[in-house]
């Protein structure tokens, strides 16, 4: 039987043989009975006070103007066996046996909260979401401190209205399925963000459609040639560009026209021009249709540029 209940039953059970003991004495005993009922008072107020601040799913609290006692269920306790990393950055590796020799099977990162498996000593087994292994417990909050600071965080998400939630480890497994997640995001976000790019040079370019093409110019509204052109959009952007067609060639980074995107640099030979996507390039054509849009395809491609 629980120690706590042991003393339950002899509190009542004490209460009772008081009850007994006052019917069968006289009025002449009264001041004996006195004395036996302020010793078990004593008796009483001990076993309070032993239990009250216990960390346990039950207390033993004495009724107010009674000698009965009842169980109150605890919350208290419900944290026993919580730790968290103690850690500000980084990570802990979580192993497969209690040895820094042994595999790392999962990580910890600040403020991961676990369940403690097994005694702790010098390494702590522990269970983190679906990490289980092994931490060295110099590295973790236990005890008392893990059971305070989950009792702050449940207060403070009760105080804004929230629902009470931890932080876990993750597994290796789960540790290299969200590094590729977050690479993918990666590549969608910068392939997102050349498309804008090159559509802002594209919608840059085409305000200048119907100006007139000057051999050799570089003004955007007063004439420019092919290259001309292109150096003087791409300028508007901060890329200093060669001059020529031919060194335009070499500018930032080949792709296939396959692949080709609006604001691609798109060359030929003796010639130049902005992809602006459906199969066509804004450019500086010649003197007789100035800067205006023209079939992609309309001779063949020496290479495409992309600049961002």
């Amino acid at each position: 039987m629980h120690s706590f209940m042991k003393k339950g039953l002899f509190i009542v059970a004490a209460a009772g043989m008081i009850g007994s003991f006052q019917m069968e004495t006289s009025a002449a005993d009264t001041a004996n009975a006195g004395t036996l009922s302020i010793s078990m008072e004593a008796v009483l107020k001990e076993t309070k006070d032993e239990y009250i601040n216990k960390e346990d799913t039950q207390t033993v609290i004495m009724q107010e103007d009674t000698e009965e006692s009842v169980v109150v269920p605890e919350q208290k306790g419900k944290y026993l066996n919580m730790a968290f990393a103690n850690i500000s950055s980084g990570y802990i590796e979580v192993k497969s046996s209690p040895s820094q020799d042994s595999d790392w099977v999962g990580k910890l990162y600040s403020g991961s909260a676990m369940t403690v498996l097994g005694p702790v000593g010098e390494w702590t087994a522990i269970q983190s979401g679906n990490v289980k292994g092994f931490v060295e417990t110099s590295s973790i909050m236990v005890g008392e401190e893990a059971q305070q600071e989950a009792r702050e965080r449940e207060a403070q998400a009760f105080a804004e209205n929230k629902e009470v939630t931890f932080s876990y480890g993750e597994t290796k497994e789960e540790e290299q399925a969200r590094l590729q997640r977050e690479a993918e995001e990666k590549r969608r976000k910068e392939e997102e963000q050349r498309r804008k790019s090159g559509q802002a040079v594209v919608d840059f370019a085409k305000q200048f459609i119907g100006n007139p093409y000057v051999w050799g110019g570089t003004s955007l509204t007063n004439g420019a040639d092919c290259s001309g052109f292109v150096q003087s959009v791409y300028a508007h952007f901060g890329f200093s560009l060669p001059r020529t067609s031919t060194a335009q060639r070499g500018v930032g980074r080949a792709v296939s026209y396959a692949e080709a995107q609006p604001g691609d640099i798109i060359c030929y030979n003796g010639h130049v021009g902005i992809y602006a996507g459906n199969g066509q390039i804004v450019n500086a054509q010649d003197p007789a249709h100035g800067i205006g849009l023209s079939p992609a395809t309309y001779t063949s491609i020496v290479t495409v540029r992309r600049m961002f």
